[in-house]
């Protein structure tokens, strides 16, 4: 099998969540990736940046780039947030810019409520010069050079948080598209579900367990079990571990253990303000001989109260 032919399988086997929803691992650290109310959640200006090599040394594979910006409003209950993403499949990519805007409603001094939506567009681009079907006779479904298209998106969520809890859903690819067109696969709607807890272990410890659903009712549901440790509140260090249950679908489990895959995670905060974060992912298949990376970087301007800077929450 030539790694022509590999690409071609992955681009159609993945193209449905990678150009709507890419792969991450530090999601966990800034769901705004995921979620629109979580915009300005933090109540500092936050910038993050992240980037996304999956099976890195396989010839095509997925690679991701983000850059967001998200805090309040001189209103705190309301947030805002900036998202750009860059993600490319093989021959095909995908160039996207959002807005979010969110509302809290503080429902007691520790609880809060918020609703966000986000708006943008993305270009999706598929060039022809980087496929060849094997054949010598043309191929009328492959583009001869590059053709791009414009599409609007949308998505609508919702955030619910504690001092210790939170659980967030989120609808996306809310603007329907049907083409048979090879350039744009027809988005899905799709639907995330996460929430999690942290524990106290002791002064200096916190346990961070959750999980986040990916659902769009049409193929198997995503499943990521994650944990996490927080030492001294700076160092974070964990693990996830990502499968597909047949919630509503009638595949067989030995068909869904093909998608299960591992992941190590560090993050650490080097300064106040400035926190890096590495993690590896390892698929448990038939592509374990190709590991994935993802590197992130946050800053935050923090606000000060009585000589003290005000530190964001940790959930």
């Amino acid at each position: 099998m030539n790694k022509l032919f590999v690409v071609l399988f992955i681009l159609s086997a993945h193209a449905a969540t990678a150009q709507q929803a890419p792969q991450y691992t530090q999601y966990i650290f800034n769901e705004l990736v995921i979620n629109p109310a979580y915009a300005g959640s933090k109540g500092i200006l936050n910038i993050n940046a992240t980037y996304r090599s999956q099976w890195t040394g396989l010839e095509g594979a997925p690679t991701t780039q983000t850059l967001s910006v998200d805090g309040p409003t001189k209103k705190s209950n309301i947030g805002w947030a900036g998202y750009l993403v860059h993600d490319r499949l093989g021959a095909q990519s995908k160039i996207g810019a959002y807005g979010n805007m969110s509302v809290r409603i503080n429902l007691d001094r520790y609880t809060k409520l918020a609703f966000g939506a986000s708006v943008g567009a993305a270009q999706y681009t598929l060039d022809g010069t980087m496929l060849n079907s094997g054949s010598q006779t043309p191929d009328a479904a492959i583009p001869e050079g590059r053709e791009s298209r414009v599409l609007p998106d949308a998505k609508v969520g919702i955030f619910f948080n504690t001092e210790r809890f939170f659980a967030g859903l989120t609808a996306a690819n809310l603007v329907p598209y049907n083409s048979d067109k090879l350039i744009v696969t027809n988005p899905r709607r799709h639907y995330f579900l996460s929430t999690g807890y942290m524990f106290d272990l002791g002064n200096d410890m916190r346990l961070k367990p959750s999980i986040l659903l990916k659902e769009d009712f049409h193929s198997p549901t995503n499943v990521d079990l994650n944990t996490f440790l927080l030492l001294s509140d700076r160092f974070w260090v964990g693990g996830s571990y990502r499968t597909s249950v047949p919630m509503f679908t009638n595949l067989e489990m030995k068909q869904l253990s093909k998608r299960n895959a591992a992941a190590a995670l560090v993050q650490l905060y080097v300064t106040p303000r400035m926190r890096v974060g590495y993690s590896y992912d390892m698929s448990l298949n038939e592509l374990n001989n190709y590991s994935s990376h993802e590197v992130s970087l946050g800053y935050s301007f923090f606000k000060m109260h009585g000589g003290r800077i005000l530190t964001p929450r940790n959930l």
